[in-house]
């Protein structure tokens, strides 16, 4: 089975010092080491790192978010924007054939746009910390759930390869993606599991009596 961590950690930018991301203790991460598509530079330090260990790393381009490809700095007619109602402007974050991208300039109909990650040719800085090591399937369960559907469990009991989990949700956004990818995960990253059943929770909400 792979190693199941739960994390907090903040990276920022070597140069400027600015913060990129940051994950607190309060609200740790659960990463599977070998399966998320984490940084290499980052899961090769939690591959060594124990659980209450803390680090910090300093990560080149190559162990970070790769190094600048001018290839991926693409010029698009200006009308193309224009037939979805984009006004491209400097600094626009769009989406083309599924990936993000970065107007850098606009010109005489032309729009340059940057595809690079936006941290592509930088140095970064990590701190981070494995806050626990999880190895119980519940434990396991509960934390992922967190993760892929930003909510707590109501309750979680596995059985005779059976994980029974239930949630009461906190609003009416469709999350049946979501859903999809935690069960997917659980059952690729536990094999003891067999079967997930989840349990949607709904308390009615009694009136308040007007007073006398």
């Amino acid at each position: 089975m792979a190693r199941v961590l739960l994390i907090a950690y903040e990276g920022r930018e070597k140069d400027t010092g600015r913060v990129f991301d940051k994950v607190e203790e309060e609200e740790p991460y659960a990463v599977i080491l070998g399966e998320d598509s984490l940084i290499p530079g980052l899961a090769e330090a939690l591959e060594e790192m124990k659980e209450g260990e803390e680090r910090e790393i300093e990560l080149p381009p190559e162990k970070a978010f790769g190094e600048r490809k001018k290839e991926l700095i693409a010029i698009i007619p200006e009308k193309e924007f224009r037939k979805r109602g984009i006004v491209p402007v400097p600094g626009l974050v769009i989406e083309a054939d599924g990936r993000p991208g970065r107007v850098l300039s606009v010109s005489g109909g032309r729009v340059q746009v940057d595809f690079n990650h936006e941290l592509a040719g930088k140095t970064v800085i990590y701190r981070v910390k494995v806050l626990a090591e999880l190895k119980d399937v519940e434990e396991i369960a509960e934390a992922l759930f967190r993760r892929y559907m930003r909510t707590k469990l109501d309750g979680v009991v596995f059985k005779d390869g059976i994980l029974e989990v239930v949630y009461q949700p906190k609003d009416t956004k469709d999350k049946n993606m979501q859903k999809l990818l935690y069960v997917a995960t659980l059952l690729k990253t536990l094999p003891d599991i067999k079967e997930v059943r989840i349990t949607e929770r709904y308390i009615r909400k009694e009136a308040k009596e007007n007073p006398e």
